[in-house]
Formats: C-alpha cells, sequence, structure tokens
C-alpha cells in the first residue's frame, strides 16, 4: 500500500518520538567538524598571520586592516587554498560518514521501529567512501552552473560599468541559483539510494535521478515542505535573535533543534518516502497488516 505524502510524514514522525537517538549522528557531525575547524583552520591562519597579528593593535579602519593583510594573504595565498581545500575534503568526508550512518538508522528504524548507534557506525563504515566521491561530484555538478556567470564575467573588467553589463552579471548570478535550485530537487534523494541499496557513487546519483523521474510530484512535495520548514525556523530564529535575553543562547539552542528534531525528522521522511516508492518494508504497514500487532502497540503506550 502506497503511503501519501500526509502519510509519510506522520509515520515519520511516529518514528522519531520512538528513535530520539536519530539526532546523535547529526549533533557528532557538528561537533567533530566544528572541532575540526578550529583546529585546522583556526591554528592554520595563525601559522599564516601569527607574525603580523601585533601589528592589527593599533588598527582603528578597515583600510588600515586591508592594508596590512592584503599583501600577508597575497604572499600566502597557495598555502591559504590548500588549507581552505583541506578542511573541506576533510569535513565533507565526516560529513558523508555521518549522514550515511544517520540513513542507516532511518532505515532500520522504518523497517523495524527502533534503531541502535551501532547500526550508525556499520552503515557509516559501509558507505562513506561511496557517499563521500557521490558528494564530491554532485558538488562538481553545482559547480558547473558557474557557467552562467561567464558572460558577465567577461564585462566586469569595463570600467565604467553600464546597466545591461550589471544586469547581465545579475543574472548570471540569478540563473546560477536557479540551476542549484533545481538540481538540488532532481538529486535529493541520491544519498538515500545510493545508502540504501548499497550503490557505487555514479550508480547512487543515477538512482536518485531515476527515484526523481518516476515520483515528480512526491519529491516535489516533500522537498517544498521541508524547505518551508526550513525557512519559517530561520525566520523564527531572526525574530528570537532580537531578544537580548535569549539572543546569547539561541545559536545553541537552534543547533540543538536542528540536530535533534530537524535532521532527524526529515531524514526519516525521505528514507520513508525512498522506501516507500521503492516497494520497502515498513514498519507500520507491517502493523496494519496485522492488527492484532497494532493492538499490542497501543496497549504498551
Amino acid at each position: 500500500m502506497v503511503e501519501d505524502i500526509g502519510k509519510i510524514i506522520s509515520n515519520g514522525f511516529e518514528t522519531y518520538t520512538r528513535n530520539l537517538n536519530l539526532g546523535i549522528p547529526f549533533f557528532l557531525n557538528i561537533f567533530i567538524t566544528g572541532m575540526l575547524a578550529v583546529i585546522v583552520l583556526g591554528f592554520g591562519f595563525f601559522s599564516i598571520f601569527g607574525q603580523s597579528l601585533s601589528s592589527l593593535e593599533n588598527v582603528t579602519s578597515p583600510e588600515a586592516l586591508l592594508s596590512i593583510l592584503y599583501p600577508i594573504v597575497k604572499q600566502h595565498i597557495i598555502e591559504i587554498g590548500v588549507l581552505i581545500l583541506l578542511y573541506f575534503l576533510v569535513s565533507v568526508f565526516l560529513q558523508s560518514f555521518f549522514m550515511a550512518g544517520a540513513i542507516g538508522m532511518a532505515q532500520k528504524a522504518t523497517e523495524t521501529g527502533t534503531s541502535e548507534l551501532s547500526t550508525m557506525i556499520d552503515a557509516g563504515k559501509k558507505n562513506v567512501s561511496n557517499l563521500y566521491l557521490a558528494e564530491v561530484l554532485v558538488g562538481l555538478l553545482y559547480m558547473a552552473g558557474v557557467v552562467f556567470l561567464v558572460p558577465g564575467a567577461l564585462k566586469a573588467d569595463i570600467k565604467p560599468l553600464s546597466d545591461a553589463n550589471v544586469l547581465l552579471i545579475f543574472g548570471g548570478i540569478f540563473l546560477w541559483l536557479v540551476y542549484i535550485m533545481i538540481l538540488s530537487i532532481m538529486l535529493v534523494a541520491f544519498s538515500y539510494a545510493l545508502v540504501i541499496e548499497n550503490l557505487a557513487p555514479v550508480d547512487g546519483i543515477t538512482a536518485g535521478f531515476n527515484f526523481f523521474n518516476k515520483n515528480k510530484s512526491d519529491v516535489f512535495m516533500l522537498w517544498l515542505i521541508t524547505g518551508i520548514i526550513i525557512v519559517t525556523f530561520t525566520i523564527i530564529g531572526d525574530v528570537i535573535g532580537t531578544i537580548p535575553v535569549i539572543k546569547s543562547i539561541w545559536s545553541f539552542i537552534s543547533m540543538f533543534i536542528s540536530a535533534f528534531v530537524f535532521a532527524p525528522l526529515t531524514t526519516l521522511w525521505w528514507t520513508r518516502l525512498y522506501m516507500d516508492r521503492t516497494n520497502k518494508k515498513l514498519y507500520f504497514n507491517e502493523l496494519l497488516a496485522h492488527p492484532n500487532d497494532l493492538a499490542k502497540l497501543k496497549a504498551s503506550q
């Protein structure tokens, strides 16, 4: 029995309430990548700018600050680029491990009703390399949209810029954003397909696209719902951030909500949608097929 989007969301929420540990992979991802940023970027940039920090004490204007930092950045541009690239590659690898683990936990919870942290470790180890390579490939697809900026970039060195040239630049940026949005919808399920089916990188991306192609309306609807939730939460966060008493701790509260509520919920929804549309075993469908088991479940609540 195919579940509609409303049923996907309600059953996914029910699974979430029974598996609050699904937030742990996302929390670990935030914590470990944050520590990595402090270690790699913090110490890396300190080693580059360390000798010049003392000269910044008496800086009183942005222009003076720029005049000091620009020669240093220009001199160490290769080291800075390597440092940022290193952080990016390592952080994406860590994120791939925890995302694969979270999807594995969501798959187990969707199949059986419960999931354990051991599932995160097993799914992470099994799929991290393939998901990592797939993420890099998808990132390159996103970057391919930079071609929309080429016409405007060719005119950028003309001084002064005409209105037509400015429109060309902003038009290119707009088209790139539209390209990224469309691609994000078409490939939104590739990581779920890759982990659930244990696929290779290219096969996972292809399976994700094929899933979208067969379920366009459902994929778009769930993508839209999750997007509205994120935008609404962002707006609420901006409003709450203006309250002096809460402003100082809101960043920690929002991080907690993102890691332990929104991220696991959306992961469960996408996992359940993929499993339902590909005829995988679903926990609540199995209960509905056996009324006695459903009665036992309600009695235990």
